[in-house]
């Protein structure tokens, strides 16, 4: 059962101290005082916790162990600004909400009906079967306040773009009461829209609890209607909205190269200049994007070799450009980053650059052999300080000096002062001889000067 002080206050002070078996030497004790009775079969039962439960504001709970089970449970409800009490739950108001009846925590069946909004002190006494009684004028609190709750708050969309970063937030703050635990609309409410946990507008609840605003979103990041405790309205607790994430359309870039526009062959040590233009997509098409920064890499072939070559910011026409000597075959890779995020990064190889080292015959001779044949011998050089692994020479031959037939091919190896190579050749007397080093991927061909070779 419950009644409200008026009720007590029919019954008179006697009763009361009947009713609640508060002695009466203890009847004036105030707030923060408790005291135990146990027997010499038991333990006086332990008070541990009372409190509004959290998503149902007027329901009390009470926590309370003990080593055998409850037999009788009373709280008082004492204005905490008063010190009035306002109200008293008898036993049969509450019921076990979980544990057991030696250990779990207690229940009101019904919200409370309190006559005010506000905070109040539980003060409680509990009975156990062994006849055990504890009085606890300081359990705990009941916060008698309206829970804010949101409904219904939707943005009016859930994706922006670089020119569309503006957000309607429109919903329905409603307050849910403590008592009877119905929903009324809050008029006249202040209400934050918040963007990333920042609040970027405040706007106020019409008559039915409605309310609209725009917020600016710069980035991919949630928006959320907010009520903050307001000195206007005490008694309204805090509340929100689910968040709403929103989605950034970015805008599409891409690079195009100028230069160089195809796959080219250059000689180590040759420099190369690269040209690029970047563009952003308008409802007109691609047009230059200016303003932009990035940087350009050199990334080798074979491998995961690369080189920083330079950092750009691109003009007027979108154009960036930088001259760089690769050091072996690779391609220029450009990219670009804005820092704000509506704007999509860009990269783009160019076409392949071909890096071709030089090789050389530094020397060739070609003299008839004693024992007959011809016997040839030079000597080879890379001067841009790589050398082959294996480098093969093939000794030619022409009758006319200017249709070549492979006689043999030898290989040249490192002698202290060059690559040196030499063969017999048996099966010729006379005729024309030189020497030649086939290109490869990394090195450029050569041919040494032509012997004349006579009868």
């Amino acid at each position: 059962m419950f009644r409200t002080r008026a009720a007590w206050a029919a019954i008179g002070t006697t009763a009361a101290l009947l009713l609640t078996g508060v002695p009466a030497a203890h009847a004036a004790e105030g707030a923060g005082t408790a005291e135990a009775a146990g027997t010499a079969e038991g333990q006086a039962p332990d008070v541990r916790w009372a409190s509004s439960v959290s998503s149902d504001l007027g329901t009390l709970q009470v926590a309370v162990s003990s080593d055998s089970a409850l037999t009788d449970i009373r709280a008082h409800i004492v204005s905490a600004s008063t010190q009035q009490e306002v109200a008293v739950v008898e036993y049969d108001a509450f019921t076990l909400a979980s544990g057991t009846a030696a250990d779990g925590v207690w229940r009101t069946k019904q919200p409370l009906d309190l006559p005010a909004l506000g905070s109040y002190d539980v003060r409680v006494e509990a009975t156990d079967a062994d006849g055990d009684r504890t009085v606890d004028n300081s359990a705990g609190s009941l916060a008698y306040y309206v829970a804010a709750v949101f409904e219904d708050v939707r943005p009016d969309r859930t994706e922006i773009d670089t020119d569309h970063r503006e957000v309607r937030v429109d919903g329905t703050l409603k307050g849910r009461w403590p008592g009877t635990r119905e929903l009324k609309p809050l008029a006249d409410h202040r209400v934050d829209l918040d963007v990333d946990n920042w609040t970027e507008n405040t706007v106020r609840t019409d008559a039915e609890g409605r309310f609209s605003g725009t917020v600016t979103v710069n980035d991919a990041v949630p928006v959320q209607a907010v009520y903050r405790h307001d000195t206007a309205n005490p008694y309204v607790l805090y509340g929100e909205s689910e968040p709403t994430p929103i989605g950034i359309r970015q805008v599409a870039t891409r690079w195009t190269f100028q230069a160089p526009a195809e796959a080219r062959t250059i000689d180590y040590g040759q420099q190369v200049t690269v040209t690029a233009t970047l563009e952003r997509e308008t409802p007109q098409g691609w047009v230059p994007f200016e303003g932009q920064s990035g940087g350009v890499l050199y990334e080798a072939s074979e491998g995961t070799h690369w080189a920083s070559v330079g950092y750009f910011t691109t003009g007027a026409d979108g154009k960036a450009s930088v001259t760089h000597t690769p050091w072996e075959t690779g391609t220029f890779r450009v990219a670009s980053h804005s820092d704000d995020p509506f704007i999509a990064p860009a990269s783009a190889n160019s076409p392949e650059i071909t890096v071709l080292r030089a090789s050389v015959f530094t020397s060739f001779s070609a003299t008839r052999a004693q024992e007959g044949g011809v016997h040839v011998e030079g000597a080879m050089d890379f001067p841009d300080g790589w050398t082959p692994g294996v480098i093969p020479v093939h000794i030619e031959h022409s009758r006319d000096g200017k249709r070549w037939t492979n006689l043999r091919t030898t290989e040249a190896n490192w002698s202290g002062e060059g690559h040196a190579f030499s063969a017999d050749l048996t099966d010729v007397r006379r005729g024309y001889f030189r020497a030649r080093f086939e290109a490869t991927e990394s090195f450029r061909g050569a041919v040494s000067e032509v012997v004349k070779v006579g009868r």
